[in-house]
């Protein structure tokens, strides 16, 4: 028995060690995959950003991140969420991205921009589109402390810290 375990193991570990399987090299997708997956997926996209070896397209209750192969094989992950539609919902701390996605009742109230605010004092406005969400990326080594989103009066309607 105990031989017949062994010669199993070593087996198997010839056979494995021997593959001549490739390693698969990532890059980001292309703007023609990207195009290909949405369409086929029937995706109402809010927003969508490459980040250095993938995309990321967000939508309202999920985002999903695609890479591709040398093959030009696309693969995908994906996040999801609830939502309240009454306040933000974040994704990320902004390094190397947020996903911001308003709700309902704050687009009902005028929601006309966000104002995000990083750790290092810098402060980034975004005009809020029909679509509701977006994606923001930042390499540096800050992170996002405040989002306010203001309203076309440039009055603070609604205001989270992080």
């Amino acid at each position: 028995m105990k031989l017949q375990l062994i010669t199993y193991i070593l087996a198997l570990i010839f056979v494995t060690g021997c593959s001549k399987e490739p390693n698969l090299i990532y890059s980001a997708p292309t703007s023609e995959q990207i195009t290909m997956y949405v369409t086929s997926n029937n995706l109402e996209v809010l927003d969508s950003i490459w980040i250095k070896d993938s995309a990321l397209i967000l939508l309202k209750n999920s985002f999903i991140t695609l890479y591709s192969d040398q093959n030009e094989k696309l693969y995908d992950q994906k996040i999801t969420w609830a939502s309240n539609n009454k306040e933000i919902i974040t994704v990320g701390n902004g390094i190397p991205y947020i996903a911001i996605i308003i709700g309902d009742d704050l687009m009902d109230i005028g929601a006309a921009y966000l104002n995000v605010e990083y750790s290092d004092g810098k402060i980034e406005s975004r005009g809020i589109s029909d679509k509701k969400g977006l994606l923001l990326s930042s390499f540096s080594h800050a992170t996002v402390q405040n989002i306010s989103v203001i309203n076309a009066k440039d009055e603070v309607i609604y205001s989270k810290s992080r």
